[in-house]
């Protein structure tokens, strides 16, 4: 959507919220207003993609922290403690202490979540391109959904990965050796480093050890964990959203809405948010 499209859909917008708003209801009115904005791309976490180029497409947002977890920006002299929410940009980094997950939405039906003693940072993001580097630690990629030509890749020390299909893919990595799983009928191409490209099918783990030489072998995958088990599980809790029945398959963050407040009728507007606020609230 362009500029100007947008401003005139948010002009519209604002008109008809104007007609709405009575004393009772003027402040779900100015929050319904700022819920188009931000389901038309206008929010913070597109205008951080714009500001470093990426346009095209919704960066990666932190929508889940569970314990110590850490973000480092370009431009940062030190770490700092993670901001649920915040949209990712690309060079920034995330770190997790011992016992601890963090959750990465990269898409409507598409997570990436890190494990304890974990880095994981955003190399680069294109419309159909979206680029991680794994340093260290434990990372899955559930995928329920991926657009035709659409490419999510993992790079670690001594190898990189490019998924494009859906699946559930697991990669850990410790000291100079990568294990990379496919499950849940995904399929992935390998690349060790110096060497060449091999596919991995579904009940697959791969593990390349060593760097400048490194070997590749690909053996059955393990039985299911249960960090493994936790990321099926919150996948499918994620897509029961209610929410979604509502805003544009594309978009993400659907849950968020389900957990602050209710969808409604209007009859002059259609379906809108509504917080639960009391009578003389005020923000």
């Amino acid at each position: 959507m362009s500029n100007t499209d947008r401003q005139d859909s948010l002009t519209l917008c604002a008109l008809r919220a104007r007609r709405l708003c009575t004393r009772t209801h003027w402040l779900q009115v100015a929050l319904t207003v700022s819920l188009a904005v931000f389901l038309m791309g206008a929010s913070p976490a597109a205008a951080a993609g714009e500001q470093d180029g990426e346009v095209g497409r919704t960066p990666p947002r932190l929508s889940f922290v569970d314990g110590q977890v850490w973000f480092w920006r370009v431009g940062q002299q030190d770490w700092q403690t993670a901001r649920l929410n915040i949209a990712l940009a690309s060079g920034d980094l995330l770190y997790t202490g011992g016992d601890s997950n963090f959750e990465l939405q990269v898409g409507g039906r598409a997570f990436v979540r890190a494990g304890a003693d974990t880095q994981l940072g955003l190399v680069g993001q294109e419309p159909d391109y979206l680029r991680l580097k794994l340093t260290q630690g434990t990372a899955a990629i559930d995928v329920r959904e991926i657009a035709p030509g659409h490419t999510i890749a993992v790079e670690t020390p001594n190898s990189a990965v490019t998924i494009d299909r859906p699946g559930y893919y697991r990669v850990d990595v410790h000291e100079d050796t990568t294990a990379f799983t496919a499950r849940r009928g995904g399929r992935a191409m390998l690349t060790p480093a110096n060497g060449r490209p091999s596919g991995i099918e579904a009940g697959e783990q791969a593990v390349v050890e060593g760097a400048a030489t490194a070997q590749l072998a690909t053996y059955q995958a393990p039985a299911l964990d249960g960090w493994d088990q936790w990321n099926y599980d919150r996948t499918d809790e994620l897509l029961q959203a209610r929410s979604d029945r509502y805003i544009p398959p594309d978009m993400y963050g659907a849950e968020d809405l389900d957990r602050y407040g209710n969808w409604r009728i209007e009859p002059s507007y259609g379906r809108v948010w509504v917080p639960p606020v009391a009578p003389g609230w005020t923000p």
